[in-house]
């Protein structure tokens, strides 16, 4: 069944508002070979954080990494063949008006795909007059990047088409303002301090966990962060926010970032004696051979939600978090009390969309359907994604482009790189965890739908009447068609209604237990 025929893609347009390479690339990002992926996935989590532009070339000196849209920097040409010849080692390189530092020591990573031979680092004059205080006109870079390079005076004048008095006179000016006294010192000095620089970003220790120290930057002595590994299960990181000895609610955070999109939740929470739990799966690592990854992280979430918590949990899921929640609670019913589905997204297969309302055409549906029909697409979609999300500006382009259609939802997302970071979540994650978003996506393809009609558990859901993501009368039949599911409209909220509306939906899941309206059994419609 293809639900998009004769509409208007969400995704190609999606794209084409953010990367002005799309229309030329499509085909080749959409179908990226898988060793490619690897290359980006090794370079963004190697060198994503590295203050100085670099790529990665192979033996032959063909580039290995191609940004669909780089930031504002030049753009690193698609071959240099003097790497194919080249055998002295790490050293200096240029390639037109280029100057480049190049690095073949792949050994020190022992994650380095087999195809990577070159680490290639541009020397812009802007990043080499910051690091060695010395000023140059393009000209003097040039030059300076042909000596550099190893040719004699005499032969970097031929190879800009200059005389060699010329050339003479303008070295002078370059020795003048790096305040050495002769050509050799120049370069000796030049090439110390440049190659020092470089080195000490390349070759600096790993950040073990940057998501962490995002997390404790953004909520400090508010976020609690608990490592726990229970016997042999794997090491499960939970974060925990508002009341330590409240009520306990896990929460499966959307696809954007591990965050509740509101920045006062904490005394939000603290002021209803509310516990929030939260694992951040995107940067979770399952075992080789252990199972698939969903099935690892589940049991792992559940050994540790047992050791945090001695009474069952609300399990809550925002958009994505949604499948997550309800396999959770399918398979660990005795540590759940409740399933809360906020900003619900379309069903997964076209199996389990049968017959829960109108399948329009989104973004996520329309990735879903592209992830079906060619398992090769998903390394092109995640290539297509991280470009993005790696520069702020496209990342924020993107999104409102595919809010447009949300008041509320542009203002939220405004107020989120404004307060809470929101650029540097989704750069991280495109860097650290390369294949998590749209392994987001691709997990809402299992039957997660049908392990809602096997909860024994109160269902309730909550959605913003002007979501564009998740549409809203999609999630009204699916809620409809669960006997005993309660459903509650937000208008004037989008998908990002659990930040807009997060003191209601609190209130009204928390009511006194000795409310008669806490569990409801017949189905219940509310619009607020």
């Amino acid at each position: 069944m293809n639900t998009f025929r004769n509409q208007r893609s969400p995704l190609t347009e999606t794209v084409q508002t953010s990367l002005p390479t799309w229309k030329a690339k499509a085909g080749h990002a959409l179908l990226l070979e898988d060793d490619l992926h690897a290359c980006d996935r090794f370079f963004y989590r190697a060198f994503g954080d590295c203050g100085c532009p670099m790529s990665l070339y192979d033996a032959q000196g063909e580039r290995l990494v191609e940004a669909l849209a780089a930031p504002d920097r030049t753009a690193f040409p698609d071959s240099i063949p003097a790497l194919a010849d080249r055998l002295g080692g790490p050293g200096f390189l240029a390639v037109g008006a280029q100057l480049f530092y190049v690095y073949d020591r792949l050994d020190r990573w022992a994650a380095a795909p087999a195809q990577v031979a070159w680490i290639a680092v541009l020397i812009e004059p802007d990043w080499l007059e910051a690091h060695t205080q010395t000023r140059l006109t393009p000209s003097e870079h040039r030059l300076l990047a042909l000596l550099l390079s190893g040719l004699d005076l005499r032969s970097a004048a031929e190879a800009v088409g200059a005389s060699y008095d010329t050339k003479r006179k303008q070295v002078r000016q370059i020795m003048e303002k790096a305040g050495v006294s002769s050509q050799s010192a120049l370069l000796r000095e030049m090439s110390l301090q440049i190659s020092a620089c470089i080195l000490d970003e390349l070759l600096r220790p790993e950040h073990r966990n940057p998501e962490v120290a995002l997390a404790q930057d953004l909520y400090g002595r508010d976020v609690v962060i608990h490592s726990i590994t229970i016997g042999e299960s794997l090491d499960v990181p939970i974060w925990e926010l508002g009341a330590r000895r409240g009520q306990p609610i896990l929460y499966f955070h959307s696809m954007l970032a591990p965050l509740v999109f509101k920045d006062d939740v904490v005394e939000t929470l603290k002021d209803r004696n509310l516990r929030l739990l939260m694992m951040p799966r995107h940067f979770f690592t399952a075992r080789d051979g252990a199972g698939s990854p969903q099935r690892q992280l589940l049991a792992a979430l559940a050994d540790a939600v047992e050791y945090l918590c001695e009474e069952p949990v609300v399990c809550l899921g925002e958009s994505a978090g949604c499948a997550w929640a309800a396999h959770f609670a399918r398979y660990f019913p005795q540590r759940v009390s409740e399933v809360v589905f906020v900003a619900a997204p379309q069903a997964g297969t076209p199996d389990a969309l049968a017959g829960f309302g109108p399948g329009a055409a989104t973004i996520l549906s329309e990735v879903s359907t592209k992830i079906r029909s060619d398992e090769r697409v998903i390394a092109g979609l995640t290539r297509i994604y991280n470009s993005i999300a790696r520069v702020p500006g496209l990342a924020r382009r993107s999104l409102d482009f595919m809010l447009r259609q949300a008041p509320s939802d542009l203002a939220t997302i405004d107020d989120a790189f404004r307060d809470l970071r929101l650029a540097e979540w989704l750069r991280l994650i495109a860097n650290k965890a390369a294949r998590a978003s749209i392994d987001e996506v691709a997990h809402l393809q299992s039957d997660w739908v049908k392990d809602i009609f096997a909860l024994d558990r109160p269902l309730r859901f909550v959605h913003g009447a002007e979501d564009t993501l998740c549409p809203v009368a999609d999630a009204e039949v699916m809620a409809a068609a669960l006997p005993g599911a309660s459903f509650t409209r937000f208008e004037e909220a989008g998908h990002l209604v659990l930040g807009q509306r997060l003191e209601p939906i609190l209130d009204m899941l928390f009511l006194p237990q000795n409310s008669s309206d806490r569990d409801r059994p017949q189905s219940v419609y509310d619009v607020v």
